[in-house]
Parts: structure tokens; sequence; C-alpha cells
């Protein structure tokens, strides 16, 4: 079914004030839903109150987005900034949806309630090989084969900025949590930060010996770690330019391929093609816990928004979810294609969801806590063969629950 049944007609908010502008509002898919004619003193909770009294959906929370931000529902329309001709955003709350990157050249945005695919954003750049959305969910980023990494509009689908700076494909990107900042990790051995508003580079981070398959943000953004082909992963302060890194972790024994922080910020986990993932302390690099269970590499590793679960996929074409403090094994996530790798794990921002993507083509959504699978979201091809999912990313922030 529709986002929201039907397409509302003109419709004026209920109490205008002494001049009244036009604007449009359309579904995240861009279909058309809603023509309003407010006044300067509306406000923005009038407008949602009125376009879910014309299509009948008065018990679904909405949010409207403007200029890639969400609006505040006690704010008027003058005071944000609606100008007539004006084209909002609406977005059901708290609907949640994931985006995946798919070697065809595409991101498809997914809705996790009803399965369809909402949006499309393709730069024509080559394979899209790894995605991630700034911390208000108003904005995407994802890197390329041809060796650029772009932002674009979540909700208006517009590509917004391109960078340029690396010499091979980026194969890894992270926003900060502020979201001024964005992180690339390229097969040019180098990771970068650039600013997210100019898309100019801030600094070069030439510390490995290989490819930089994995970058990610501290949760207060003061410390970018990164994942490497050389086997090693690196602490950096990211407002010191310390050529060397801040601190380095050895254990593994082959290329570390993921690298994400705990929501404390007091740990990281890498997972690598050794078949192992570790659990370090931030602090000192200590190895706080290390598991093994799989037959073939790891490809990915996510913690859970509490810390206390970890999730790793794998070539193996599985994924497995272990308790942190324990190591112990908790469910093992079955389901995609055996001849086909796991690419990509992710929680939900509320973690009660773990999102699977893999070469098969498929995205599944499993149940954090007892491993069942939900559902499968595939994109149609015209291709026989479906396009191989590279990366997943759920929206955080105010486009969601879950």
């Amino acid at each position: 079914m529709p986002f929201l049944p039907g397409v509302v007609g003109e419709e004026e908010a209920a109490a205008q004030g002494p001049k009244t502008i036009s604007v449009s509002v359309v579904q995240m898919s861009g279909a058309p839903l809603a023509r309003l004619h407010p006044g300067l003193k509306n406000t923005i909770q009038d407008l949602t109150t009125a376009i879910s009294r014309k299509a009948g959906v008065e018990n679904v929370p909405l949010l409207l987005s403007y200029g890639n931000r969400v609006l505040d529902p006690r704010t008027t329309v003058e005071e944000a900034g609606l100008v007539d001709g004006a084209v909002l955003v609406a977005i059901r709350y708290p609907e949640l949806f994931v985006a995946a990157a798919y070697d065809d050249g595409i991101v498809r945005l997914w809705s996790t309630e009803t399965g369809r695919c909402d949006r499309e954003y393709n730069s024509n750049r080559g394979a899209v090989l790894t995605v991630d959305i700034s911390p208000n969910g108003m904005l995407m980023v994802t890197g390329c084969m041809d060796g650029t990494a772009n932002l674009w509009s979540v909700t208006t689908g517009k590509h917004e900025q391109i960078f340029f700076g690396h010499k091979g494909p980026v194969v890894s990107v992270a926003c900060s949590p502020d979201g001024t900042k964005l992180a690339t990790g390229s097969f040019d051995r180098n990771a970068q930060l650039w600013d997210m508003v100019t898309a100019e580079s801030i600094r070069m981070l030439p510390g490995h010996r290989g490819t930089v398959t994995s970058v990610c943000f501290s949760p207060d953004g003061n410390t970018l770690g990164t994942g490497s082909e050389d086997g090693t992963a690196k602490l950096w302060r990211v407002d010191v330019k310390d050529p060397l890194g801040e601190l380095t972790l050895h254990g593994h024994r082959g290329v570390v391929t993921s690298l994400v922080f705990s929501s404390s910020g007091m740990q990281v986990a890498t997972g690598s093609v050794d078949m192992t993932a570790i659990v370090w302390n931030v602090k000192d690099g200590g190895c706080l816990q290390m598991v093994r269970g799989h037959k073939q590499g790891i490809t990915s590793v996510a913690l859970s928004p509490d810390g206390t679960t970890l999730a790793t996929a794998s070539q193996d074409s599985m994924a497995i979810l272990w308790d942190v403090q324990s190591g112990q094994l908790r469910a093992v996530l079955k389901g995609h294609s055996l001849a086909m790798k796991l690419r990509s794990v992710s929680f939900s921002p509320a973690g009660t969801l773990v999102a699977t993507g893999s070469e098969d083509g498929t995205v599944r959504l499993w149940s954090a806590s007892t491993g069942e699978c939900k559902g499968f979201l595939k994109a149609k091809a015209d291709a026989r063969k479906a396009p191989g999912v590279q990366a997943v990313s759920f929206l955080p922030g105010p486009l969601l629950g879950g």
C-alpha cells in the first residue's frame, strides 16, 4: 500500500493569517501528496493535521522536512523559513527505513514496514560500495568505485555534493556525530577527513600500508577509527595532526574488514578475514573479547545500541549474534543464498532489528532477540541476476522508531 493513501487536493490550513503561501507536500517516493495554502502564522502542526485529516490517517504521526531538516511542529510557517512554492516531504513516524547500496550503482531506500522501495539514488558513477546516513537522518553519503564520495538529500533525492581526492575506489564512509565532517577510506591506502558542507579536504590520514577498508567516528566525534588490509586498526585524534595515529590495534592475522565503536565510545569492535572478531578497550588497546565461529572471513561487524550484542557477517553466507561480555553465541542468522557472501550487517537504532546485505541481491531483516527472519527486500532487476548488496544502513534520528 502507498505511504499515505491517495493524493490530497488543495487544502487551506485551518487558521490562515493575513497572508498565505502555496506549498506542495510529497511522499518519500516523490509522489504528490497535498497542496496546502497556510498562513504565515500557521504552525507546522497545523499543516500535518490538515494532511492527516484529508488523507484519513489521523492516527498516524507525521513529520515534515524542508531543506534537509525536520521541521519543529511548534514553529510557524514564517519561522520555519517556508516560501511560496516550497516543497515539503512527509515522513511517516515512526516508520523504519534502511538504505542499501548495490553494485549496479544505485542506493535504494526501503521501508521495513511496507517492504517497498521508496526512493532510488543513482549518480551514474559505478558500483556503490558503501553508504552512511547523517545523524539527523536527512543526508546520505555513498562511496563509489570511481573514487568519489557523494552527498545526497535523503528526502528529496537531490545530489548535493561530490568529494574528489582519492586515487582509488572509496570503500568506506562515515558521518561525524555533529554532521559537520565526513570520513572516507579508499583503495589508495588513505583515509581522509572532509568538510561536509564545502566538500573540501580537512586532512589526510596516510598511516596504513593497505586499503583502508573501514572508517567510523566515536560517539563524541573526537576519535576516528580505521581498519585496513594491512591487518591493523588505528584510532586517530580528529583534531590532532598525528601522522602515525593515536593508537594502533594489533591482533588480527588478516585483513581488517570492518570497525565500529560502541555507543559508549569505550569499546571498538573489529572483524577480519581471519574469521575472528575482537572487541577492544579504546583507552589502552587491550583485547576485551575475541569470538570465532564463522567458516570463512568476516566482512562486517555491528554493535547493538546497548553494547551487549555483537553482530558479525561473513563470506560463509551467515551472520552470527554474540554476547559481548561472555563471547557466547546467541543466534545464527541463516537464509541468504549459500553460494553468496554477506557484505554488511547493521542494527536498527532501537536495537530490535538486524539487517544483513548479501551478494544474492537481498536485504534480510532479523529479530535481534530471537534471530528469526522477519522479511526480505529485493530489488527488481532487468538482468537475470539481481544486483548484489554491498552495504546496509538504518536511518537514525527523527525519521524512525525501530
